[in-house]
């Protein structure tokens, strides 16, 4: 039951700013072990779809098919697992020092 992972462009994105801020403020070292660590986790997801969380606001809207996944203690991924196309979207990477909540909203009203 392999699932096809695919990162939307704002989520490549997020995932190219975070291992910039990484870097930047660490070290490149740390960096790549950051990106890979995020990477790893949501390859993850090809055989296990139903790994993360559901979001509490859709899940009252009836919205299943969107969950977060935590990664590392600092970083959430948003994903949408389309069962039919056996496809998994990834939408949002954000880390602790955003607030999950806002980036999650204006990342919906952006799409």
């Amino acid at each position: 039951m392999s699932y096809k992972v695919i990162f939307l462009a704002y989520a490549e994105h997020d995932l190219k700013n975070i291992h910039a801020y990484v870097k930047n403020q660490f070290s490149a070292t740390l960096a790549k072990k950051v990106y890979t660590q995020i990477r790893d986790a949501i390859l993850m997801l090809e055989d296990n779809p139903n790994l993360g969380h559901t979001i509490p606001q859709l899940l009252a809207l009836g919205m299943t098919d969107y969950r977060y996944l935590v990664v590392g203690k600092r970083n959430k991924v948003v994903y949408q697992i389309n069962a039919a196309k056996k496809h998994i979207y990834i939408y949002l990477i954000c880390n602790a020092l955003q607030d999950f909540e806002a980036a999650f909203a204006r990342r919906t009203l952006e799409m």
